[in-house]
Protein backbone atom coordinates (compact mmCIF):
# COMPACT_ATOMS: atom_id res chain seq x y z
CA UNK A 1 0.00 0.00 0.00
CA UNK A 2 2.40 2.51 0.83
CA UNK A 3 4.80 1.47 -2.02
CA UNK A 4 1.46 2.13 -4.40
CA UNK A 5 1.08 5.35 -3.17
CA UNK A 6 4.71 6.63 -2.70
CA UNK A 7 4.94 5.39 -7.05
CA UNK A 8 1.84 6.63 -8.19
CA UNK A 9 2.86 9.96 -6.49
CA UNK A 10 6.24 9.79 -8.02
CA UNK A 11 4.99 8.89 -11.26
CA UNK A 12 2.53 11.86 -11.21
CA UNK A 13 5.53 14.35 -10.37
CA UNK A 14 7.90 13.28 -13.37
CA UNK A 15 4.80 13.28 -15.47
CA UNK A 16 4.31 17.02 -14.69
CA UNK A 17 8.04 17.73 -14.50
CA UNK A 18 8.04 16.70 -18.17
CA UNK A 19 4.78 18.63 -19.20
CA UNK A 20 6.01 21.86 -17.10
CA UNK A 21 9.90 21.50 -18.45
CA UNK A 22 10.60 19.62 -21.40
CA UNK A 23 7.38 20.05 -23.37
CA UNK A 24 6.32 23.89 -21.66
CA UNK A 25 2.88 22.83 -21.66
CA UNK A 26 1.13 25.18 -18.63
CA UNK A 27 4.64 25.43 -17.27
CA UNK A 28 3.30 27.30 -14.49
CA UNK A 29 0.42 25.14 -13.48
CA UNK A 30 2.38 21.55 -13.91
CA UNK A 31 5.88 22.61 -12.30
CA UNK A 32 2.75 23.41 -9.17
CA UNK A 33 1.29 19.96 -9.89
CA UNK A 34 4.50 18.64 -9.74
CA UNK A 35 5.68 19.96 -6.38
CA UNK A 36 2.14 19.03 -5.41
CA UNK A 37 2.94 15.72 -5.81
CA UNK A 38 6.26 15.85 -4.33
CA UNK A 39 4.97 17.31 -1.12
CA UNK A 40 2.27 13.90 -1.38
CA UNK A 41 4.65 11.65 -1.61
CA UNK A 42 7.03 12.90 1.49
CA UNK A 43 3.89 12.85 3.31
CA UNK A 44 3.95 9.32 2.59
CA UNK A 45 7.68 8.65 3.77
CA UNK A 46 6.84 10.65 7.00
CA UNK A 47 4.00 8.84 7.55
CA UNK A 48 5.47 4.99 7.38
CA UNK A 49 7.87 6.26 10.32
CA UNK A 50 5.45 7.14 12.67
CA UNK A 51 6.41 5.59 16.27
CA UNK A 52 4.11 5.79 19.45
CA UNK A 53 7.09 8.35 20.60
CA UNK A 54 6.31 12.20 20.43
CA UNK A 55 7.21 13.89 16.92
CA UNK A 56 5.96 17.04 15.36
CA UNK A 57 7.60 16.23 11.96
CA UNK A 58 5.80 12.54 12.05
CA UNK A 59 2.66 13.50 13.01
CA UNK A 60 1.74 17.52 12.76
CA UNK A 61 4.06 17.72 9.67
CA UNK A 62 2.60 14.72 7.88
CA UNK A 63 -0.48 16.66 8.16
CA UNK A 64 1.20 20.07 7.19
CA UNK A 65 2.69 18.82 4.39
CA UNK A 66 -0.59 17.73 2.68
CA UNK A 67 -2.60 20.77 3.30
CA UNK A 68 1.13 22.32 1.46
CA UNK A 69 0.24 19.72 -1.36
CA UNK A 70 -3.53 21.04 -1.65
CA UNK A 71 -2.21 24.42 -1.92
CA UNK A 72 0.15 23.92 -4.47
CA UNK A 73 -2.46 22.12 -6.40
CA UNK A 74 -4.72 25.00 -5.80
CA UNK A 75 -2.26 27.49 -7.04
CA UNK A 76 -1.44 25.39 -10.39
CA UNK A 77 -5.35 25.07 -10.83
CA UNK A 78 -5.63 28.91 -10.89
CA UNK A 79 -2.74 29.18 -13.73
CA UNK A 80 -4.22 26.37 -15.60
CA UNK A 81 -8.14 28.13 -15.72
CA UNK A 82 -6.56 31.28 -16.14
CA UNK A 83 -9.04 32.75 -13.43
CA UNK A 84 -10.22 36.41 -13.82
CA UNK A 85 -9.39 37.69 -10.10
CA UNK A 86 -7.28 35.44 -7.78
CA UNK A 87 -8.60 34.62 -4.40
CA UNK A 88 -7.27 36.38 -1.57
CA UNK A 89 -4.08 35.02 0.33
CA UNK A 90 -6.21 35.08 3.22
CA UNK A 91 -8.50 32.68 1.63
CA UNK A 92 -5.95 30.52 0.35
CA UNK A 93 -3.77 29.86 3.35
CA UNK A 94 -5.39 31.43 6.11
CA UNK A 95 -6.98 27.97 7.21
CA UNK A 96 -3.73 26.13 7.07
CA UNK A 97 -2.06 29.04 9.13
CA UNK A 98 -5.15 28.04 11.71
CA UNK A 99 -4.81 24.51 11.22
CA UNK A 100 -1.43 25.08 11.84
CA UNK A 101 -1.38 27.14 15.26
CA UNK A 102 -4.69 24.61 16.65
CA UNK A 103 -2.20 21.77 16.01
CA UNK A 104 1.25 23.12 17.75
CA UNK A 105 -0.82 23.33 21.17
CA UNK A 106 -1.75 19.32 21.38
CA UNK A 107 0.62 16.52 21.77
CA UNK A 108 2.30 15.22 18.58
CA UNK A 109 1.43 11.42 19.38
CA UNK A 110 -1.61 9.13 18.91
CA UNK A 111 -3.23 10.84 22.18
CA UNK A 112 -4.33 13.92 20.17
CA UNK A 113 -5.61 11.87 16.95
CA UNK A 114 -9.11 13.58 17.70
CA UNK A 115 -8.34 16.89 17.83
CA UNK A 116 -5.89 16.65 14.69
CA UNK A 117 -8.61 14.72 12.92
CA UNK A 118 -10.57 17.05 13.06
CA UNK A 119 -8.86 20.19 12.53
CA UNK A 120 -7.04 18.13 9.40
CA UNK A 121 -10.61 17.19 8.05
CA UNK A 122 -12.26 20.32 7.91
CA UNK A 123 -8.67 22.12 6.07
CA UNK A 124 -8.52 19.44 3.59
CA UNK A 125 -12.33 19.86 3.03
CA UNK A 126 -11.61 23.99 2.72
CA UNK A 127 -8.44 23.10 0.61
CA UNK A 128 -10.71 20.97 -1.77
CA UNK A 129 -13.54 23.51 -2.00
CA UNK A 130 -11.06 26.35 -2.98
CA UNK A 131 -9.94 23.83 -5.76
CA UNK A 132 -13.43 22.83 -6.62
CA UNK A 133 -14.87 26.64 -6.53
CA UNK A 134 -11.76 28.01 -8.71
CA UNK A 135 -11.37 25.06 -10.89
CA UNK A 136 -15.65 25.70 -12.41
CA UNK A 137 -15.59 29.74 -12.15
CA UNK A 138 -12.20 29.60 -14.79
CA UNK A 139 -13.98 26.80 -16.16
CA UNK A 140 -16.87 28.73 -16.79
CA UNK A 141 -15.32 32.05 -18.29
CA UNK A 142 -13.86 30.09 -20.72
CA UNK A 143 -17.08 28.96 -22.22
CA UNK A 144 -17.12 25.21 -21.40
CA UNK A 145 -20.46 23.33 -21.63
CA UNK A 146 -21.80 22.59 -17.69
CA UNK A 147 -21.48 19.10 -17.89
CA UNK A 148 -18.12 19.68 -18.84
CA UNK A 149 -17.61 21.95 -15.52
CA UNK A 150 -18.69 19.61 -13.18
CA UNK A 151 -17.09 16.87 -14.54
CA UNK A 152 -13.66 18.28 -13.96
CA UNK A 153 -14.18 20.00 -10.61
CA UNK A 154 -16.42 17.74 -9.16
CA UNK A 155 -14.00 15.39 -7.61
CA UNK A 156 -12.81 18.33 -5.48
CA UNK A 157 -16.22 19.13 -4.38
CA UNK A 158 -17.09 15.00 -3.57
CA UNK A 159 -13.66 15.08 -1.94
CA UNK A 160 -13.98 18.23 0.31
CA UNK A 161 -18.18 16.33 0.82
CA UNK A 162 -15.97 13.22 2.08
CA UNK A 163 -13.87 15.32 4.87
CA UNK A 164 -16.55 16.92 6.30
CA UNK A 165 -18.42 13.86 6.91
CA UNK A 166 -15.12 11.98 8.20
CA UNK A 167 -14.77 15.43 10.69
CA UNK A 168 -18.50 14.97 11.90
CA UNK A 169 -17.65 10.92 12.69
CA UNK A 170 -14.52 11.57 14.49
CA UNK A 171 -16.06 14.83 16.78
CA UNK A 172 -19.13 12.37 17.50
CA UNK A 173 -17.23 9.47 18.53
CA UNK A 174 -18.74 7.05 15.64
CA UNK A 175 -14.59 6.81 14.30
CA UNK A 176 -12.60 6.58 17.32
CA UNK A 177 -8.52 6.92 16.90
CA UNK A 178 -6.66 4.29 18.10
CA UNK A 179 -7.09 2.75 21.32
CA UNK A 180 -4.29 1.58 23.53
CA UNK A 181 -0.43 1.62 21.75
CA UNK A 182 -0.78 2.73 18.73
CA UNK A 183 -1.10 0.59 15.77
CA UNK A 184 0.56 1.84 12.72
CA UNK A 185 -0.41 -0.24 9.46
CA UNK A 186 -4.30 -1.18 10.03
CA UNK A 187 -4.95 2.52 11.38
CA UNK A 188 -3.24 4.34 8.38
CA UNK A 189 -4.78 2.09 5.95
CA UNK A 190 -8.33 4.18 5.86
CA UNK A 191 -5.91 7.50 5.55
CA UNK A 192 -4.26 5.66 2.70
CA UNK A 193 -6.61 5.17 0.10
CA UNK A 194 -8.16 8.26 1.00
CA UNK A 195 -5.58 10.20 0.23
CA UNK A 196 -4.90 7.96 -2.58
CA UNK A 197 -8.53 8.64 -3.98
CA UNK A 198 -8.36 12.20 -3.48
CA UNK A 199 -4.23 12.81 -5.16
CA UNK A 200 -5.56 10.40 -7.90
CA UNK A 201 -8.75 12.34 -8.84
CA UNK A 202 -7.02 15.34 -8.30
CA UNK A 203 -4.48 15.01 -11.13
CA UNK A 204 -6.58 12.86 -13.16
CA UNK A 205 -9.02 15.65 -13.87
CA UNK A 206 -6.49 18.16 -13.92
CA UNK A 207 -4.21 15.96 -16.98
CA UNK A 208 -7.57 15.63 -18.55
CA UNK A 209 -8.42 19.68 -18.61
CA UNK A 210 -4.56 20.11 -19.71
CA UNK A 211 -5.19 17.67 -22.81
CA UNK A 212 -8.14 19.65 -23.46
CA UNK A 213 -6.31 22.70 -23.74
CA UNK A 214 -3.65 21.03 -25.97
CA UNK A 215 -6.49 20.30 -28.21
CA UNK A 216 -7.73 23.62 -28.24
CA UNK A 217 -4.24 24.86 -29.02
CA UNK A 218 -4.11 23.12 -31.69
CA UNK A 219 -7.53 23.56 -33.02
CA UNK A 220 -6.67 27.62 -32.60
CA UNK A 221 -3.95 27.13 -34.36
CA UNK A 222 -5.43 25.23 -37.32
CA UNK A 223 -8.83 27.06 -37.31
CA UNK A 224 -7.20 30.84 -36.82
CA UNK A 225 -5.43 33.83 -38.84
CA UNK A 226 -2.43 34.08 -37.35
CA UNK A 227 -2.41 38.07 -37.39
CA UNK A 228 -5.70 38.48 -36.43
CA UNK A 229 -7.10 35.91 -34.11
CA UNK A 230 -9.90 35.99 -36.24
CA UNK A 231 -11.48 32.64 -38.23
CA UNK A 232 -9.31 31.98 -41.36
CA UNK A 233 -10.26 31.64 -45.20
CA UNK A 234 -10.79 27.86 -44.12
CA UNK A 235 -12.44 27.83 -41.12
CA UNK A 236 -15.17 30.35 -41.94
CA UNK A 237 -16.26 28.72 -45.59
CA UNK A 238 -16.46 25.81 -43.10
CA UNK A 239 -18.36 28.00 -40.75
CA UNK A 240 -20.71 29.04 -44.16
CA UNK A 241 -21.20 25.27 -45.41
CA UNK A 242 -22.38 23.90 -41.50
CA UNK A 243 -25.12 27.09 -41.67
CA UNK A 244 -26.46 26.04 -45.05
CA UNK A 245 -27.13 22.81 -44.09
CA UNK A 246 -28.71 23.75 -40.65
CA UNK A 247 -30.43 26.20 -42.67
CA UNK A 248 -31.42 23.90 -45.15
CA UNK A 249 -33.17 21.73 -42.31
CA UNK A 250 -34.87 24.55 -40.38
CA UNK A 251 -35.60 27.05 -42.98
CA UNK A 252 -34.19 29.98 -40.89
CA UNK A 253 -32.09 32.41 -43.03
CA UNK A 254 -28.30 32.87 -43.10
CA UNK A 255 -26.57 36.25 -44.28
CA UNK A 256 -23.01 36.62 -45.63
CA UNK A 257 -21.45 39.92 -45.32
CA UNK A 258 -18.27 40.77 -47.58
CA UNK A 259 -15.94 43.81 -46.60
CA UNK A 260 -13.16 44.90 -47.76
CA UNK A 261 -10.97 47.99 -46.57
CA UNK A 262 -10.91 50.93 -48.86
CA UNK A 263 -7.19 52.50 -49.92
CA UNK A 264 -5.16 49.68 -47.93
CA UNK A 265 -2.09 50.22 -49.82
CA UNK A 266 -1.08 53.33 -49.61
CA UNK A 267 -1.22 52.81 -45.69
CA UNK A 268 1.63 50.02 -46.42
CA UNK A 269 3.65 52.27 -48.45
CA UNK A 270 3.03 55.41 -46.24
CA UNK A 271 3.15 53.95 -42.39
CA UNK A 272 4.77 50.18 -43.71
CA UNK A 273 3.99 47.03 -43.34
CA UNK A 274 3.94 46.88 -39.39
CA UNK A 275 1.06 49.31 -39.20
CA UNK A 276 -0.79 47.48 -41.84
CA UNK A 277 -0.86 44.53 -39.88
CA UNK A 278 -1.84 46.84 -36.85
CA UNK A 279 -4.93 47.93 -39.22
CA UNK A 280 -6.17 44.34 -39.73
CA UNK A 281 -6.30 43.73 -35.65
CA UNK A 282 -7.73 46.75 -35.10
CA UNK A 283 -10.12 46.17 -37.81
CA UNK A 284 -11.08 42.74 -36.26
CA UNK A 285 -11.65 44.19 -33.03
CA UNK A 286 -14.27 46.96 -33.76
CA UNK A 287 -16.01 44.50 -36.03
CA UNK A 288 -15.86 41.85 -33.89
CA UNK A 289 -17.37 43.72 -30.56
CA UNK A 290 -19.87 45.00 -32.52
CA UNK A 291 -20.93 41.32 -33.73
CA UNK A 292 -23.28 38.42 -32.01
CA UNK A 293 -21.67 35.27 -30.16
CA UNK A 294 -23.32 33.39 -33.06
CA UNK A 295 -21.97 35.26 -35.78
CA UNK A 296 -18.57 34.28 -37.07
CA UNK A 297 -15.95 36.75 -38.66
CA UNK A 298 -13.22 35.20 -41.24
CA UNK A 299 -10.22 36.85 -42.84
CA UNK A 300 -10.94 35.68 -46.41
CA UNK A 301 -7.49 37.52 -47.96
CA UNK A 302 -5.14 40.23 -47.70
CA UNK A 303 -7.27 42.82 -46.12
CA UNK A 304 -11.12 41.19 -47.43
CA UNK A 305 -13.03 39.77 -44.82
CA UNK A 306 -16.09 37.64 -44.28
CA UNK A 307 -18.75 37.88 -41.83
CA UNK A 308 -21.49 35.13 -41.58
CA UNK A 309 -24.65 35.18 -39.92
CA UNK A 310 -27.11 32.72 -39.01
CA UNK A 311 -30.71 33.18 -38.14
CA UNK A 312 -30.61 37.08 -40.08
CA UNK A 313 -32.74 38.09 -43.14
CA UNK A 314 -31.60 40.54 -45.69
CA UNK A 315 -32.61 43.85 -44.05
CA UNK A 316 -30.86 42.77 -40.94
CA UNK A 317 -27.71 42.14 -42.65
CA UNK A 318 -27.82 45.47 -44.02
CA UNK A 319 -28.51 47.23 -40.56
CA UNK A 320 -25.52 45.35 -39.61
CA UNK A 321 -23.40 45.97 -42.20
CA UNK A 322 -23.99 49.46 -41.56
CA UNK A 323 -23.30 49.57 -38.12
CA UNK A 324 -19.83 47.80 -38.18
CA UNK A 325 -18.94 50.72 -41.38
CA UNK A 326 -20.30 53.67 -39.24
CA UNK A 327 -18.02 52.20 -36.52
CA UNK A 328 -15.35 51.68 -38.50
CA UNK A 329 -15.46 55.23 -39.90
CA UNK A 330 -16.20 56.39 -36.01
CA UNK A 331 -12.67 54.30 -34.35
CA UNK A 332 -9.81 55.31 -36.25
CA UNK A 333 -6.49 53.61 -36.02
CA UNK A 334 -3.88 55.53 -33.25
CA UNK A 335 -0.16 54.60 -33.66
CA UNK A 336 3.59 55.70 -33.05
CA UNK A 337 1.54 59.60 -32.84
CA UNK A 338 -0.54 58.95 -36.48
CA UNK A 339 -4.04 58.76 -36.23
CA UNK A 340 -5.04 56.49 -39.51
CA UNK A 341 -8.81 56.85 -41.14
CA UNK A 342 -10.09 53.59 -41.51
CA UNK A 343 -13.20 52.68 -43.93
CA UNK A 344 -14.48 49.94 -45.81
CA UNK A 345 -17.18 48.51 -48.51
CA UNK A 346 -19.27 46.24 -47.25
CA UNK A 347 -21.80 43.92 -49.49
CA UNK A 348 -24.50 41.69 -48.31
CA UNK A 349 -26.59 39.07 -49.09
CA UNK A 350 -28.62 36.21 -47.92
CA UNK A 351 -28.48 32.54 -48.87
CA UNK A 352 -31.23 30.96 -51.39
CA UNK A 353 -33.40 28.63 -50.61
CA UNK A 354 -31.45 25.82 -52.70
CA UNK A 355 -28.64 28.08 -53.66
CA UNK A 356 -24.98 26.76 -52.99
CA UNK A 357 -22.27 28.37 -51.04
CA UNK A 358 -19.86 28.98 -54.37
CA UNK A 359 -22.97 31.29 -55.56
CA UNK A 360 -23.81 33.41 -52.55
CA UNK A 361 -19.98 33.87 -52.00
CA UNK A 362 -19.85 35.61 -55.31
CA UNK A 363 -23.12 37.48 -55.03
CA UNK A 364 -21.63 38.80 -51.63
CA UNK A 365 -18.68 39.44 -53.45
CA UNK A 366 -20.26 41.36 -56.34
CA UNK A 367 -22.09 43.07 -53.90
CA UNK A 368 -18.99 44.46 -51.96
CA UNK A 369 -17.30 45.61 -55.41
CA UNK A 370 -20.34 47.22 -56.37
CA UNK A 371 -19.89 49.47 -53.06
CA UNK A 372 -16.28 49.87 -53.88
CA UNK A 373 -17.68 51.67 -57.60
CA UNK A 374 -20.06 53.70 -56.24
CA UNK A 375 -17.52 55.44 -53.99
CA UNK A 376 -16.13 53.06 -51.17
CA UNK A 377 -17.40 53.37 -47.51
CA UNK A 378 -20.88 52.19 -48.59
CA UNK A 379 -22.97 49.32 -48.00
CA UNK A 380 -24.86 47.53 -51.15
CA UNK A 381 -27.20 44.11 -50.84
CA UNK A 382 -27.51 41.18 -53.49
CA UNK A 383 -31.46 40.19 -53.94
CA UNK A 384 -30.60 37.87 -56.62
CA UNK A 385 -30.94 34.48 -54.68
CA UNK A 386 -34.23 35.77 -52.76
Amino acid sequence: MFTTNMVLSAMWAFAWGVLGGAMKLTPKAAWRFCGANVLFAATIILLVQRTVEPSYVHYQGVEWLVFCGLAAFHGGILYLVRLDGLPSPARRIGPILLAMVITLQVAPDSSSYTVRAVVFSLTVAWLTFNCFWDCYRGLRNDQFAPVVRWSISGPFLVAAAAMLVRSGLVASGLAPGPAGEFAQIPHFTPFLWMLTVIVMAMNITMACLTAGRLVKRFRNLAEQDHLTGCFNRASIEERLGYERERAQRSGEPVACVFFDLDQFKPINDRYGHATGDAALCHVVSVIQSRLRTVDALGRFGGEEFLVVMPGTHLAGARDAAQRMRLALEQTPLRTGGATIPLTASFGAAVLGPHESQASVLRRTDAAMYLAKRNGRNRVEISTDGI
